[in-house]
């Protein structure tokens, strides 16, 4: 088993933005009285596809930004260079900075650094439409009229507005940060990502200090539409039971949006100046292995293979619980249990493993950020969130997930495993601090 060496990495301020509000204890306290942030979203500009049973016009079943104004966070002229997930994900990372009371200027520009995870493009397709309205008549569309009358009306920063790296920019501009900045463009396991890399940078002495999550939005039109040509996202029409993970009924995700970062510093430093201490990253690991060459998706030997090296690293054999990926596919959530029954062995069916998914629904490179800050909390309080909505258990899902109720439970470790469409799997090990 792998020991840690280097440096040990605290946690030392958290920011978000989320279906449950952008106030991180009032963001737990959703989680543990098992509040969904699932609901019937209008999506401005989405055409009713003629399929039966399709919300069109109606709206979609998604998890919603709440709380949250931009103008809050963000200066005018810097919200007309942001596509809304954009602005989700600066606000998230000034919110974590505030909350750590770090002060960017107590060490080298050069030593500090940002890791952002992201979907890749954004840009908000809205800021087309007026075009395409003008080039639009009598069911066709003029090509011409589009160019000389259509694109006058275009954001001239459009395709600007919503590129890969722009939180990354405004973000280390901000705070001058001029160490390891690195834009980690994938998807579901993004903010996992981001947050192993800035823990082993830091870990690594290349680093002092570090801003590290992850951002996005499902919700974007061009995002509802591709996601709902595609088999993965749930049928349901009732929000109340839309996202179940392992439930037998489980039939895909649900889109939501939304961001989580943190900011971490050695450990040594953090306690020299008084920081709140949330925990601690113990170990990382990562690995890509697709369900099929064809199929993609999560497998069993990425989350066994990703699960293993953190755990290794944390210099554990099993952890005190598993906040889960979750994704409520009927293919992921199997193989998610069958690796952890892997990894953990017999101690996998005494193992609590909630999904909070369930009531967060799918926010992609978002997921690993909000599902870290949601597991500080957890091992503050002594307490498990719920997995809600599973109320009929799949004989293939047979592990303990939480279902229901949150559970009181002494916790000093949790694994956290994550996972994108395309088969990259990346796991975390958070503990608490000890002496």
């Amino acid at each position: 088993m792998s020991q840690r060496v280097g440096r040990r990495v605290a946690i030392t301020g958290v920011g978000l933005v989320s279906a449950l509000g952008s106030d991180p204890a009032a963001y737990w306290q959703a989680l543990v009285s098992g509040t969904s942030g699932v609901t019937r979203v209008k999506v401005e500009g989405l055409i009713d596809s003629g399929d039966a049973g399709d919300a069109g016009c109606d709206g979609v079943i998604g998890a919603p930004v709440t709380g949250f104004s931009p103008r809050a966070h963000m200066d005018p002229k810097s919200l007309r260079l942001m596509a809304p997930a954009v602005a989700f994900g600066v606000a998230g990372a000034q919110l974590a900075m505030a909350d750590s009371t770090f002060a960017p200027g107590s060490v080298a520009p050069e030593r500090f650094g940002v890791f952002m995870g992201s979907r890749g493009h954004s840009s908000d397709r809205q800021d087309l439409m007026a075009a395409v309205h003008r080039a639009s008549r009598d069911g066709g569309f003029s090509l011409a009229t589009f160019g000389t009358a259509g694109l006058p009306l275009v954001h001239p920063m459009w395709l600007l507005k919503g590129l890969a790296n722009n939180v990354l920019y405004f973000v280390s501009l901000k705070y001058n940060a001029q160490g390891m900045n690195n834009n980690i463009s994938m998807g579901g396991v993004g903010a996992t990502m981001a947050i192993g890399e800035a823990f082993q940078a830091i870990q690594r002495g290349y680093l002092d200090a570090a801003i590290a999550g992850g951002y996005d939005s499902g919700l974007d039109l061009d995002r509802v539409e591709m996601f709902r040509a595609s088999t993965l996202l749930s049928a349901e029409t009732d929000p109340a039971r839309a996202s179940r993970p392992f439930d037998r009924r489980r039939d895909g995700f649900v889109q939501g949006e939304g961001a989580g970062f943190v900011v971490m510093e050695p450990l040594e430093a953090a306690v020299a100046r008084g920081a709140r201490l949330y925990g601690e990253v113990l170990g990382y690991g990562s690995a890509t292995a697709p369900n099929s060459s064809a199929g993609l998706g999560p497998s069993a030997k990425g989350f066994g293979l990703s699960a293993a090296a953190a755990l290794a690293e944390a210099g554990l054999v099993a952890p005190d619980a598993v906040f889960t990926h979750g994704l409520a596919t009927v293919e992921s959530d199997v193989a998610e249990t069958a690796a952890l029954k892997q990894v953990l062995g017999d101690r996998a069916r005494t193992t609590p493993a909630p999904a909070i998914k369930s009531m967060t629904g799918n926010t992609f490179a978002a997921s690993g950020g909000l599902e870290v800050i949601a597991a500080l909390f957890a091992l503050d309080a002594g307490r498990l969130p719920p997995t809600v909505h599973l109320t009929e258990p799949d004989p293939a899902c047979d592990l303990d997930y939480v279902a229901g109720t949150s559970r009181a439970m002494a916790l000093q470790t949790i694994l956290l495993p994550n996972a994108n469409l395309g088969g990259a799997h990346a796991a975390l090990v958070l503990g608490r601090v000890k002496g």
